[in-house]
């Protein structure tokens, strides 16, 4: 595992009644070996629910086609769900927990100091970003870019310009107080999952 050079040169760090069969069933899933399906599920549906409402947005067409030439639009929607794309991310990279809940943190960040507004064109561009920025500045052992490319999607090329956008954005701040965490980690912890 590495770091990347370009990320340190940027910026400085500031039941009971189940069967056997259904138990079987359910460990062999993959969600059963992920331990932060419940805050996966929280976020995707958060997500969702918040490009939803953009959709409804009077301007929605012109949103898009003003944010079309951002490096975190894409040409086509992925066909991957938010839900699903999270399950790959933490199954193949199996970031922290406090990482995931950094990362939506960070969306907020990005979208109010960049006045981005999430769609289904940038919505997985700048998730993957979010979390890459947060296992970055959260864990302590994190893969190269080039793994994370294969994770994403993308291309490294294109993920390199993806991460340095994102944190130019972000104005390089990715410091989260404790405040601030305890309150999305809060909101998380209450979820409504009536609402999957």
């Amino acid at each position: 595992m590495s770091k990347n050079d370009s990320f340190e040169s940027e910026c400085s760090s500031d039941g009971e009644e189940e069967t056997k069969q259904e138990k079987k069933n359910e460990e062999d899933s993959p969600q059963s070996k992920l331990p932060n399906f419940d805050l996966i599920r929280a976020i995707a549906i958060t997500l969702n629910s918040i490009l939803e409402t953009n959709k409804n947005l009077e301007n929605y067409k012109e949103i898009i086609r003003d944010q079309s030439r951002q490096v975190f639009s894409a040409n086509i929607i992925p066909s991957i769900s938010i839900k699903d794309y999270l399950i790959r991310i933490q199954t193949y990279s199996n970031i922290e927990r406090s990482t995931l809940i950094i990362s939506l943190i960070y969306i907020d960040r990005f979208c109010n100091k960049a006045k981005v507004t999430l769609t289904h064109y940038n919505i997985h561009r700048i998730l993957f970003s979010s979390i890459l920025m947060g296992v970055k500045f959260n864990e302590d052992n994190f893969y190269d870019n080039k793994y994370y490319s294969q994770i994403a999607g993308v291309k490294l090329k294109e993920l390199k310009v993806l991460e340095y956008n994102f944190i130019k954005m972000l104005n390089c701040e990715l410091y989260v107080s404790r405040d601030l965490y305890d309150k999305y980690e809060l909101y998380l912890k209450n979820f409504n999952y009536n609402d999957d």
